[in-house]
């Protein structure tokens, strides 16, 4: 009896775990490809990104979007930024896909 007890609890721990996990922010690959779309839709499509990585998103109070680290070297417009797009971008999932929809700093 005591064991079916500890199964059912670590049952439902593992419910609620998996359940914040999914529903949280874009992951890394949905990140990077947002990231890709906004520097291609504000310079063009050409654009490419390299080393691309964002290691820490936070949910943004009273919006359906998370803030999200990024940095990525970025070549575009016959031309290579380095890193001079680094920064914390706002994303927001618009018709279920992950898009920056701001800078915050």
């Amino acid at each position: 009896m005591h064991m079916s007890k500890l199964c059912l609890a670590l049952v439902g721990l593992m419910s609620v775990c998996l359940a914040s996990c999914s529903s949280g922010g874009p992951s890394q690959s949905e990140r990077e490809h947002a990231f890709l779309l906004f520097v291609q839709d504000n310079s063009n499509e050409k654009a490419r990104i390299e080393d691309f990585e964002s290691n820490q998103c936070t949910k943004a109070e009273g919006a359906p979007s998370y803030t999200c680290d990024v940095s990525a070297k970025v070549r575009a417009m016959d031309r290579d930024f380095g890193n001079q797009m680094d920064g914390v971008y706002s994303f927001t999932k618009m018709g279920g896909i992950w898009k920056i929809t701001g800078r915050a700093q």
